[in-house]
């Protein structure tokens, strides 16, 4: 699930609207009783001390392979790290550069369905064989997207084998603000180009203001703090979803372009605690100075949206991740299979946000950081309640 970033040209604020649901209301959808997994952390990989390959600068993204090795994304490094399933270092590969099987601006992590090792960076696809003591470079792929734009969006392969790469592309009207797309890239280096939704949907929570201070002029995107967020997943194979965090109705998009729609049940998000409502009004007032605008558009909402991210697993299930209260430690997805819910999981939310979860029905790879900031790779095992 990846939210639209957020592009200012040279001021940039946030917006909101409000959702008035309520969790009781009778919402017309009747979900199953379906079973509920509960994960707890059995594994962390990463010190602040000691050996080189265990210490992390910015963890980017982890993964995981059919022996349940956990492959690490390190940015300051440029390494891809690989560790056995008991958090033994086994090798690693890569470095700064941009020779083949360097990196520059590393990212995102996928296997291909033949089995291949793939790597994101800002302007290439970078592919590998992983095996027992070391990975073999195979070939590049340049980025279809803007320019070095869309780093840290996912991306998958379609049936066929095909990279799907996710990013902006120019909108209809040729102006500079990129619209989300999914890009094909076949075999013959032809490009297919799908744009997820259009730009009012993508640009919820959005409003463009003109200004002028001094001598500088131009267009302010300011944001709602706290306001929904259009929201995307994507699965190997060719299926895709996009949802509005204040609304439990997501769009599924299979391979064979027909769309159905997951309904969930009304729900309430959380309230903004003081400190979240202080921050968000130190935005607006961020907004008003960098802009000069006498009134700002968008008020501070009394509540988050209830949802807050949704990411496909290996076998190709939603997860519907649920908005945290402040200071709750237990973070709660459901999970669909199309349009059917098939489990409700819960895991510590000390399990970061960013980057996307690596998930099977039985464990969840992801990243924890302490107080001092130190990054680990992290391993949540589930087991039904």
């Amino acid at each position: 699930m990846n939210r639209i970033p957020i592009r200012p040209t040279a001021a940039a604020a946030f917006f909101l609207v409000t959702t008035a649901c309520s969790e009781g209301e009778d919402s017309g959808v009747s979900l199953p009783d379906v079973p509920t997994f509960e994960g707890t952390i059995d594994l962390e990989i990463g010190q602040v001390d000691g050996d080189d390959p265990y210490l992390f600068s910015a963890i980017q993204d982890v993964a995981a392979d059919e022996q349940g090795r956990v492959i690490v994304a390190d940015r300051q490094s440029m390494e891809i790290r690989v560790f056995e399933p008991d958090g033994t270092f086994a090798f690693h590969f890569g470095g700064p550069g941009e020779g083949p099987g360097e990196f520059g601006d590393l990212c995102c992590l996928q296997f291909a369905p033949d089995g291949e090792f793939w790597v994101r960076e800002s302007a290439r696809y970078s592919a590998f064989v992983l095996g027992a003591a070391g990975a073999e470079y195979q070939r590049i792929i340049r980025t279809p997207h803007l320019g070095q734009s869309g780093l840290m969006d996912p991306f998958t392969f379609d049936l066929e084998g095909n990279l799907v790469s996710v990013g902006p592309v120019r909108g209809d009207d040729d102006s500079g603000a990129g619209l989300m797309a999914r890009l094909r890239v076949h075999a013959d280096g032809a490009v297919d180009t799908v744009v997820m939704a259009d730009a009012e949907r993508q640009s919820v929570s959005q409003a463009t203001v003109p200004f002028e201070l001094g001598t500088i002029r131009g267009l302010a995107y300011l944001h709602q703090p706290f306001g929904p967020l259009w929201i995307h997943a994507h699965a190997n194979g060719g299926t895709w979803a996009e949802a509005i965090t204040s609304d439990y109705s997501i769009n599924l998009h299979r391979p064979d372009g027909t769309v159905s729609v997951i309904e969930g049940p009304l729900l309430v998000g959380p309230p903004l605690s003081a400190d979240e409502r202080d921050g968000a009004q130190e935005s607006i007032d961020r907004d008003r100075d960098r802009t000069g605008v006498a009134i700002h558009p968008f008020r501070i909402p009394d509540r988050k949206p209830p949802l807050d991210d949704m990411f496909f697993d290996r076998a190709g299930r939603l997860w519907v991740v649920k908005t945290l209260a402040t200071g709750e430690t237990v973070r709660k997805a459901d999970v669909w299979d199309g349009t059917t819910l098939v489990a409700h999981y819960r895991w510590p939310s000390r399990i970061r946000e960013i980057p996307t979860p690596w998930a099977t029905g039985s464990v969840l790879y992801g990243v924890t950081a302490d107080t001092l900031g130190v990054h680990r790779a992290a391993r949540v095992r589930f087991e039904r309640r």
